[in-house]
């Protein structure tokens, strides 16, 4: 079963396994598919600010072990996913605005 983090536009940081925030990865909580979309469901998405919350696949949803290597890149692959995670949140957002403005 694949899990994902849940990383917080708003804080900066990821939701932690027991409520709170952190910066690191390798601490943060571990969602299944349907607890992180709820996650990223609860707080109001303002106009013209990015999403609060979007879910990215864990590094370690689907592997048990990483040479260092992988761990150092792991951080900027991170960002880069919740950069796309946060633009694709933003370019469905729109969509669905557009579609429901021409109805």
């Amino acid at each position: 079963m694949s899990t994902y983090l849940v990383w917080s536009n708003h804080h900066h940081a990821y939701w932690g396994a027991s409520g709170g925030y952190t910066t690191n990865w390798l601490t943060a909580g571990r969602f299944n598919s349907e607890q992180a979309a709820e996650r990223c469901s609860r707080r109001t998405w303002e106009p013209g600010k990015p999403p609060p919350e979007v879910m990215i696949l864990a590094p370690d949803s689907e592997r048990d072990s990483f040479h260092i290597a992988e761990l150092c890149a792991i951080p900027a692959q991170l960002q880069e996913l919740i950069r796309k995670a946060t633009r694709a949140a933003i370019r469905e957002r729109n969509a669905r605005e557009t579609v429901a403005v021409d109805a």
